[in-house]
């Protein structure tokens, strides 16, 4: 469980089939094109992301509340490049409608794979 605080209170980040058909629409390439920047820890992807995780609670977020948030974090050096990639990593990569499209994206690239690996490490 991935939880991120927002106004003081802490959430948890849960892909629910309204965040899924979200993330799956912001990119020309879909699903693919979503899960190759969740790997390599892009900064707008996680915003969006965390967006969607949020989505759940029924709380009415801004996604420019979310950058705002995120803006802060870096600024304070509380959020790196290597937690990004765990967060995507634990609330995408691992979601059960994601995990097994990276397992056969991942199975023929036994690079790719070994570099994710150690970056989770």
């Amino acid at each position: 469980m991935t939880n991120f605080e927002i106004n003081g209170k802490e959430y948890e980040l849960k892909l629910t089939f309204p965040s899924i058909k979200y993330l799956n629409g912001l990119y020309n390439g879909g699903s693919y094109e979503l899960l190759g920047k969740v790997m390599m820890g892009d900064l707008e992807t996680f915003i969006k992301i965390v967006y969607a995780g949020l989505l759940h609670t029924c709380e009415n977020f801004k996604l420019k509340d979310v950058e705002n948030v995120v803006s802060e974090l870096i600024e304070q050096g509380k959020l790196s490049q290597n937690t990004i990639t765990k967060i995507l990593n634990e609330v995408v990569v691992n979601h059960p409608f994601y995990k097994d499209t990276v397992d056969k994206l991942l199975q023929d690239n036994k690079q790719a794979k070994e570099a994710m690996e150690q970056i989770l490490k």
